[in-house]
């Protein structure tokens, strides 16, 4: 694997099941172990222990696919989203409490629900807790690994238009992992096609679609249109 991640711009990653989208991803954030250069804002954080990866995490931050397991059951969704803030900073529990709803209004839920469980909320507004834990931490790039795959296609959309919203409010960065090359059509700049741990293919997500080279990368478009 070898590209460049522009601040402000989103790289979508696709291919088949198996193919090492999400394990470079976590790769990239130093949860699994990898080989080469991984340089985030001029620095190589591969070389970095645990201990000097700790002013990288809160700029770095994820958000996963299933909404109902990446959340902590017996956690209040205000426990949820002020958990990161609580390690990486030292704040009041009144500056926390204002912070969250702050952040919850931003990714349009009710502040007045905070203290409910996520098993009380539907699987887009799980979603969407999730998507507030990563952002109350102010990060500068986002890994999303198939937000949007358990959701319904509705629920999907908005979640879609609210990551493409915040991007612009917040310049923020994204790596979108998915196998929907739809969903990767319509919110990402760049687009990598991934298989067997390789890429395949990569380029403008516009100009990928509209006349891929390679042979598996125009099977995957095809079967996209359907």
């Amino acid at each position: 694997m070898n590209f460049e991640l522009r601040q402000g711009h989103s790289i979508g990653l696709v291919g088949e099941s198996g193919s090492g989208k999400s394990t470079t991803g976590m790769a990239i954030l130093k949860l699994v172990q990898s080989e080469g250069l991984i340089e985030f804002d001029g620095q190589d954080i591969q070389t970095l222990d645990r201990k000097g990866m700790l002013p990288y995490r809160s700029r770095m931050q994820v958000v996963f696919q299933d909404p109902f397991s990446a959340l902590n059951p017996r956690m209040s969704v205000a426990q949820v989203i002020g958990e990161g803030l609580r390690v990486h900073f030292e704040h009041d529990e009144q500056t926390l409490d204002s912070m969250i709803c702050d952040v919850m209004r931003e990714v349009d839920l009710d502040p007045e629900t905070r203290h409910r469980y996520p098993n009380e909320f539907s699987g887009g507004q799980r979603q969407r807790i999730a998507i507030a834990r990563a952002l109350i931490l102010k990060p500068e790039f986002i890994l999303l690994d198939e937000p949007t795959s358990s959701l319904d296609r509705t629920v999907q959309a908005q979640v879609l238009d609210l990551l493409k919203a915040l991007q612009v409010k917040h310049g923020l960065t994204y790596l979108f992992i998915s196998h929907d090359l739809n969903v990767v059509k319509s919110l990402c700049h760049y687009t990598i096609v991934m298989k067997d741990g390789q890429i395949v293919e990569q380029g403008n997500t516009q100009q990928l679609f509209a006349s891929p080279e390679q042979e598996y990368t125009k099977t995957l478009v095809s079967l996209s249109a359907f």
